[in-house]
């Protein structure tokens, strides 16, 4: 039973670690420093904690090694702990429910699975002080890649969080303040942004449902310090998740990771919804500013919510640099490397044709 130890409950988040068979050693710096910074009374691992099908060839053995050395920093601090999962773990060719069950072999594991509904680690945790229940977590399984895209959470997740919040609402005889911390954003997401014309300084161009568009964070809705260095990769459809959340009023914070590359958060009809960046090093990601978030619930039912960044918890050495600076030239999805070659080639041909007329006019 999770409860309060003092004024506050601390959430960490750790999203995106993403990494293969050797576990960067930046990345366990990272989570170390966190560790001993916030000192939290939870951790949740928001998805893609592994990837690399090729690395892993569906080895169970490999997976437990991994997933052991991303969560032993946390089971070494007696901290309880729970998952998400993201669009990239299956990829190592071990199902979800797979890894799952590895994961329910850690102490201090207290993940559920709510086996009615579709995906994997649904599930809701109770935060009491005393024997009074203050706060709901609930952690939704946002699925993986569709044709085109992301999918969306299904409508049959959606009516089980509506029947487990009117459920808490019947038998304490109030609503109970709610997070939700998911891998794949909101599509809602995009209340945060505003959209400017290109070559707008600091512009990131939208792709998918957003394709042609370029996009900034809208600073009088967001943190002062938060970031977003790539677009958004919301669903393909918006399955109206979020307007559930906004029914009775009682869900306070949504947050994800799913893009490495951004860290903010702002309210969008009264829900705190944000980002949490990568904390991998071996995969792309914002830098040093690769961090953790860490979400503060309150006795009065409010929560305050910030970021962790390497920068500032490690410093700005890392033991992997050659690894580091290739990581940080990597497209961020295959949009961004398919316009990038574009832009090669068409780099080229312009080259290629000022070449053929110097030889015109000069040969």
């Amino acid at each position: 039973m999770l409860k309060f130890k003092n004024e506050t409950f601390k959430i960490m988040q750790i999203a995106d670690t993403q990494e293969g068979v050797k576990v960067s050693p930046d990345t366990m710096d990272l989570i170390n420093a966190a560790l001993d910074r916030a000192e939290p009374d939870l951790v949740v691992y928001s998805g893609d904690q592994i990837w690399g099908k090729s690395r892993f060839k569906g080895d169970k053995n490999k997976v437990t090694e991994v997933l052991n050395a991303l969560t032993k920093p946390v089971r070494n601090r007696k901290i309880p702990f729970t998952v998400c999962f993201g669009n990239h773990d299956r990829q190592v060719g071990l199902s979800n429910e797979e890894q799952f069950e590895i994961y329910r072999s850690f102490d201090y594991f207290i993940g559920e699975s709510v086996r009615e509904i579709d995906g994997v680690a649904n599930h809701v945790i109770e935060i009491k002080d005393g024997n009074e229940l203050k706060f709901l977590l609930y952690l939704i399984d946002s699925h993986t890649s569709i044709a085109n895209g992301y999918d969306c959470v299904h409508e049959n997740q959606i009516d089980w969080y509506r029947q487990t919040r009117d459920k808490y609402e019947r038998e304490n005889g109030k609503l109970i303040p709610s997070v939700v911390i998911q891998h794949i954003p909101v599509c809602e997401i995009f209340e945060l942004l505003s959209e400017v014309k290109k070559g707008t300084k600091g512009a990131v161009r939208g792709f998918r449902n957003h394709e042609n568009r370029f996009y900034i964070l809208n600073k009088n809705r967001v943190n002062a310090d938060g970031f977003m260095m790539e677009s958004p990769a919301e669903p393909n459809e918006n399955s109206g998740e979020f307007d559930a959340f906004r029914e009775k009023g009682e869900v306070i914070g949504v947050y994800f990771g799913h893009d490495h590359n951004n860290s903010f958060h702002g309210k969008v009809n009264g829900i705190d919804i944000g980002y949490t960046q990568g904390a991998g090093f071996h995969v792309y990601g914002p830098g040093k500013e690769r961090g953790v978030r860490i979400i503060e619930l309150k006795k009065n039912g409010t929560l305050d919510t910030y970021d962790l960044r390497f920068k500032n918890l490690v410093g700005k050495k890392v033991k992997e640099p050659v690894k580091y600076a290739v990581f940080q030239i990597m497209p961020t999805n295959v949009f961004d490397a398919v316009n990038r070659i574009t832009r090669v080639f068409i780099g080229i041909g312009i080259i290629a044709v000022i070449v053929i007329l110097l030889t015109f006019f000069f040969g």
